[in-house]
């Protein structure tokens, strides 16, 4: 029976398009057993001719992603900064003093603007005060003045460039009885043996003193303009002095040679001393100066001969050298 039904099984018919179609095939019985053995032996042969090679390296781990917030406008977060708890304070003194000094220029501008368009002038030969100090132990208050250029004619014994050299030479015709003053002008030292109201009477003078053996030059000299402090009546003394003094000059000069002043020159420097004699001086150089031209002025009213001349001279030579060394 087994054998007719395998006989059967074997034929099929099938139908297509209503035609029957017979096929002969056997039908194919599979044995999974035998399709696992072949299944593994396929993949032992596909592993055997194929080397999967991995490399080393780790594999890198997965970036990380953070989520960014990002904030607008006035939702930024401001970091917070340490705060100076005197920064107030600080700024307002600072406000303060700026202001203080910024109103005491002003004012002190002002001030100077006021002071020098509406006050007077100065005279060309003196300068304002610009230091004064009060009055200590009864002397007067000095302040820095200007004292125009002094002009005069001389007999000029020699001129030094050491101060040695020049005292050396001073005390040689002092011995001899020509007595000299020494003035530093330029760097150099200048020996002088007498002074004149003009440069025609020096010259006539120098011609004198060279009959005696003794070389002198007439010429005219200037001592230049200088700041020295004083006093009101220190500055008052200055100025009239050195007017006094070139009369008194050249009222002995003449008379070295032998001439007389006229009675006006002599009232004028009678009135002269007089008037010097009643300005009050502190400074001891200016205090000398003074008691020179004075004692000068008084020898001359009196004077009668060459030399009584020759001693005005000498009085005269010490004030020129005071008022050089001021």
């Amino acid at each position: 029976m087994m054998g007719n039904r395998e006989k059967n099984d074997k034929k099929i018919s099938i139908k297509i398009n209503g035609e029957k179609t017979k096929f002969d095939e056997d039908l194919l019985v599979y044995d999974w057993k035998l399709g696992e053995s072949e299944t593994a032996a396929g993949e032992e042969a596909k592993d055997d001719g194929f080397d999967w090679i991995l490399p080393d390296e780790e594999a890198e781990p997965p970036q990380e992603y953070k989520k960014i917030n990002y904030v607008t406008g006035s939702k930024k977060k401001k970091k917070k900064s340490f705060t100076n708890p005197f920064q107030d304070s600080v700024n307002l003194i600072m406000s303060l003093v700026g202001a203080i000094v910024v109103g005491a220029v002003l004012g002190f501008g002002t001030l100077k603007v006021i002071t020098t368009t509406d006050g007077p002038a100065a005279p060309a030969a003196t300068l304002q005060d610009d230091s004064t100090a009060g009055k200590t132990d009864g002397q007067q208050a000095v302040s820095a003045i200007e004292l125009k250029d002094f002009s005069t004619s001389i007999l000029q014994g020699g001129v030094f460039s050491t101060e040695e050299s020049m005292n050396a030479m001073k005390d040689s015709l002092a011995a001899k009885g020509f007595p000299g003053a020494s003035v530093e002008k330029d760097g150099q030292f200048f020996l002088l043996l007498g002074v004149s109201g003009d440069l025609e009477t020096a010259k006539t003078l120098g011609a004198k003193i060279k009959e005696q053996g003794v070389d002198v030059y007439a010429k005219d000299f200037v001592i230049g303009s200088k700041g020295i402090n004083a006093s009101k009546e220190e500055k008052s003394f200055l100025e009239k002095g050195n007017a006094l003094y070139s009369k008194i000059a050249q009222a002995s000069s003449s008379g070295m040679v032998g001439g007389t002043p006229d009675d006006a020159t002599m009232k004028t420097i009678q009135s002269g001393v007089k008037e010097l004699e009643g300005i009050e001086v502190d400074q001891e150089s200016i205090a000398s100066m003074k008691k020179s031209l004075v004692d000068a002025g008084n020898l001359t009213a009196s004077m009668k001969s060459p030399e009584d001349a020759q001693k005005v001279q000498g009085e005269l030579l010490s004030y020129l050298q005071l008022y050089g060394g001021l």
